[in-house]
């Protein structure tokens, strides 16, 4: 992949996080989704921070409302400033996700844990539209990484456009 967005999750019980990568490997390809990380919350901070040195990506996204807002502050001590997205952030990340996959517009590397959470999912109201239900039998944050880390990648892509503007 070339440019990246970066999204990062923990598991409703802090057993697991989840980093999720989204990029186009080629122009005008699909949207490719790579579960980089799956395990202890307790390594995901030096994994960011080693990810964030070799690769640059255009953004990290951490939701601060959720089990992941304890990754802020760590984060930003190892000098990642997170993107915090709001409630309506959530839940336009989520149906521009489920339009993309919809189109068949996205793919992603069939990891185990980012499939499972996939066909498990369940939504759930917010903000009048709605969001990942983290409250499954199966670990929500690889597919919750994901579509944080796609939205973040489709915003950096439309900003990027010669002559968008936006308001």
């Amino acid at each position: 992949m070339t440019e990246i967005a970066v999204g990062a999750a923990i598991s409703e019980d802090r057993q697991f996080a989840s980093v999720a990568a989204a990029g186009r490997p080629e122009p005008g390809g699909k949207v490719t989704v790579d579960l980089k990380f799956y395990g202890h919350p307790r390594g995901v901070v030096a994994f960011l921070a080693e990810l964030y040195g070799q690769r640059d990506p255009v953004a990290v996204v951490v939701n601060a409302k959720a089990q992941s807002g304890t990754l802020i502050e760590p984060l930003r001590a190892a000098g990642i400033i997170a993107v915090e997205p709001t409630a309506e952030d959530v839940a336009v990340a989520h149906g521009q996700f489920l339009d993309l996959l919809g189109d068949g517009g996205l793919r992603h590397l069939n990891q185990k844990p980012l499939t499972d959470a996939v066909r498990a999912g369940q939504q759930r109201p917010l903000s009048g539209a709605k969001a990942w239900d983290p409250k499954v039998d199966t670990d929500q944050g690889p597919l919750v990484a994901a579509t944080l880390a796609v939205w973040k990648f489709l915003r950096y892509e439309d900003l990027a456009q010669p002559g968008v503007w936006t308001v």
